[in-house]
Formats: C-alpha cells, sequence, structure tokens
C-alpha cells in the first residue's frame, strides 16, 4: 500500500486510545474506497494493529508528546515500513534518540521490518482472528508471535486495537431499509454456511452476514438474526423472508419477527421436492405444470390450479402429492399480497442467493485440502461473498419496491385491526 492511500483515508483509518472517541470507520466503507481484495484488506488490518503496537512502544520509551519524564526524545521522522503477509507496507515513523544523542531504535519496529517465516506464520493467525471476529486474541496474536515485551505494550492496547478492529472488521446496517430478507445454506468445506442476503427499498442487494451451522439447526438460525439485530437491521416494519422449506428456519424467523414476518417459501426447492418423490417419466408434466400455476398473477387461480394439481399426484404417488400440499400456501405469499409480476419473480425463490454461490464455488475452486479444525471456511466464505457483491446489479421490478412496501404494510395494519377486534 502506497502511503499516499494511507494519508488519503487517515480520517477513516486511524487508531485512538484512552477516552478519544471511537472511529467511524467500517468494512463497507474501507472496500469501496479503497476497492480492496480481503488480502488487501486483512494487510490493511494488520497494519492498524502494527501501527498501534509501535506508537505504544514509542509512548512507553518517550513519554507523552510533552511530557518530559524520560531522557528519550522524539528526533524528527523518516519514511519506514513493515511487511503484512509478504506485501510491504509504508509509512513515516517517528525517530528517538538518548541522553548520549544516539539514536534509540524501536522493538516492534525491528521486528514488523522483517519478512521471515514468523511473520508469515503471525499473519495467517492473524487472518483467522479476523475472520471470526475475536479481534484482542488477533492483536494478542500479532504482540506474542514477534515476541514483544508484554510490559511494552499494555493491555488497555491490546483492548483498544481490538475495538477498532472490530470496527473495520463488522457492517453497520442501521442505514439499510431492509424489506426482503433471502436466507440459505451453502456447502463450504465440508460446512454449512447459513448466509442472510437483505433487499433494501432501492432494490439494491446487500450480504449481510453468515453462520456457520446448519439451517436444520434453530439456535443457529437465530443466533445470525440477532447478530444482524445487533448490528442494526430494522425488525420494526413487516418484512418479506424467503427460505426453503427448512422447519428449523421457519420457526426461527417467526420467533424473531412474531406476526411481522410474511414468508415466502421457495418454489424452486418446492418443485424439486415434488420431482424428487415422481418416477422420472413424470417430472417434465408435473413440473410444468406447478411452474404454470406459480406463474398465475391472481392468487385464487394459482391456489386453484395448485390444489389440482395435488390431487393428481396423490394418485400417482402419495408422499409426492403431501410434498406439495405441505406449506403450498407459503409459496403463494407474493400472489396473496398481490405483488407486481416482475418483482414476484425475483422474490419467489432463493435464486438472489443461489447465483452469488454459483460464484462463490468458482472462487473457492482453488482451495485442495479443507481443514476441519480452523475456521478456513468462514474465511473463505467471506472472501467469495464480498467478491460476488461486487457483481450485484439491483434486482428486477425494483421500481415497484414502494407496491411492496404498501402491500406489507396493509397486510399487517389489516391483520392487527382483526386481531384487536377478536380480542374484543
Amino acid at each position: 500500500m502506497r502511503e499516499s492511500k494511507v494519508e488519503k483515508n487517515k480520517s477513516q483509518v486511524k487508531l485512538v486510545f484512552g477516552d478519544a472517541p471511537e472511529p467511524t470507520f467500517s468494512l463497507e466503507r474501507i472496500m469501496e474506497e479503497l476497492g480492496l481484495e480481503f488480502h488487501s484488506f486483512a494487510t490493511q488490518a494488520g497494519f492498524l494493529i502494527m501501527k498501534a503496537l509501535m506508537d505504544e512502544e514509542e509512548k512507553y520509551l518517550a513519554g507523552d508528546r510533552d511530557s518530559r519524564g524520560t531522557d528519550i526524545n522524539r528526533w524528527g521522522s523518516q519514511q519506514g515500513s513493515v511487511m503484512v503477509g509478504g506485501q510491504k507496507v509504508q509509512f513515516k515513523r517517528t525517530r528517538l534518540r538518548n541522553g548520549a544523542n544516539k539514536e534509540v531504535r524501536l522493538e516492534s519496529y525491528d521486528r514488523f521490518n522483517k519478512n521471515d517465516s514468523r511473520s508469515q506464520g503471525v499473519y495467517r493467525r492473524m487472518l483467522a482472528g479476523v475472520s471470526c471476529r475475536d479481534y484482542e486474541k488477533t492483536v494478542e496474536s500479532v504482540r506474542d508471535g514477534y515476541g514483544i515485551s508484554k510490559s511494552v505494550v499494555g493491555r488497555e492496547v491490546v483492548h483498544a486495537t481490538a475495538k477498532d478492529l472490530a470496527l473495520l472488521c463488522e457492517r453497520d446496517l442501521s442505514s439499510l431499509d431492509i424489506w426482503v430478507l433471502v436466507i440459505d445454506g451453502v456447502e463450504v468445506g465440508g460446512t454449512t454456511q447459513i448466509v442472510a442476503l437483505g433487499v433494501d427499498y432501492s432494490g439494491k442487494k446487500r450480504f449481510l452476514g453468515f453462520r456457520e451451522g446448519s439451517t436444520e439447526n434453530t439456535r443457529v438460525c437465530l443466533d445470525l438474526l440477532h447478530d444482524l439485530k445487533r448490528r442494526g437491521l430494522s425488525a420494526e416494519h413487516p418484512i418479506i423472508v424467503v427460505i426453503d422449506g427448512s422447519p428449523a428456519l421457519r420457526s426461527a424467523v417467526e420467533k424473531f419477527f412474531g406476526d411481522k414476518v410474511y414468508v415466502q417459501r421457495c418454489q424452486q426447492h418446492k418443485r424439486q421436492n415434488v420431482k424428487s418423490y415422481l418416477p422420472k417419466e413424470y417430472h417434465r408434466e408435473y413440473d410444468r405444470k406447478i411452474a404454470a400455476a406459480y406463474a398465475m398473477n391472481n392468487y385464487e387461480d394459482a391456489r386453484r390450479a395448485l390444489e389440482v394439481v395435488v390431487k393428481d399426484l396423490y394418485r400417482i404417488n402419495h408422499k409426492a402429492g403431501g410434498s406439495l400440499e405441505e406449506g403450498f400456501e407459503e409459496t403463494l405469499t407474493l400472489h396473496r399480497l398481490n405483488i407486481p409480476p416482475v418483482l414476484r419473480r425475483s422474490f419467489s425463490t432463493t435464486n438472489l442467493i443461489e447465483s452469488p454461490f454459483s460464484h462463490a464455488r468458482k472462487v473457492m475452486r482453488n482451495v485442495k485440502r479443507w481443514r476441519s479444525n480452523s475456521n478456513q471456511a468462514q474465511r473463505w466464505t467471506a472472501t467469495s461473498l464480498l467478491e460476488a457483491e461486487k457483481r450485484f446489479r439491483a434486482v428486477n421490478g425494483y421500481r415497484s419496491m414502494s407496491v411492496l412496501k404498501s402491500a406489507l404494510e396493509g397486510e399487517h395494519m389489516k391483520q392487527s385491526a382483526e386481531k384487536q377486534y377478536n380480542a374484543a
């Protein structure tokens, strides 16, 4: 990274300690303004940690800038550099001299300036910490990995640097006006990563977060949703959540959003489930009939057409009929809300998230060995999703998002009034 880039973004990337205001940068702004790939982002994170540790050692040796309590004084500055993951990062470092007019070198700078096997190992551990969001241990791994004395770097510095690193790594969701949430799982290195994608009022898509676990585990799904809320996702207005047929995931969104959630079951998953119970010779015929029903614009027409298909399927294979009948009302949620067809096609399946998954698999195809006892899968998931997000465009039919919002608010008011009437 050139010095000019560091100086240019000084307002976004800076370290503060003590009672000073907390920094206001975020991963999203760093990615957008610097155009960093994940490796470059991690390099920036590593530089933040190293600069903080060097600043603290300088303060330990020479005291505060207005202090005269030591015989070591600051003596101008000169161009320096540190090695982060094999990459040289340049910056201006402060020079120190003692009472005998001899230069006093920073132990931390000398260690960070070397590009050896130790620095590579520390960088890998730092990457792991950044990915799993264990920020204080990430800072400590850099300090301990380079053998920097704990007396030089106090515990409060580790804590403050970890706080800054957390702000760098976590996205603030409070500014996003999300009206559609798509949740699905992707297989990464023998693990399942549950990923949440949001669509805001303008039709823009954004990855919101992910958790390692199974969509069949309600606790994991709830943890993901609570983490999104912690980072600012609003749960105060009605929302459409698009999911597959997972009962645990369905239970989690209902527990989290309550009566404000309108679940749209993925029509593509439903069609695939039905075909899995049918003999092969019936696949094309009944897949076409189900697709034709879903393509109808009127809710009542689509519902009646599906009921006819259910009866036919029961005569052929009872499990196939039961599969289509189970939850098929939720495959028609967008029909019932009278959402415009072009927008309905965007949200009637989990394809919005499946397509980025396809790109993610291309990003990860060069990984030859997955380690089960590390967070390698999480790191690659984050990398591939951020890379896929760069190619995002607004959803088809985004100009009708105002219709979707009005439909959700109107339906929610109607249901609330009915509940109040029945309670009275």
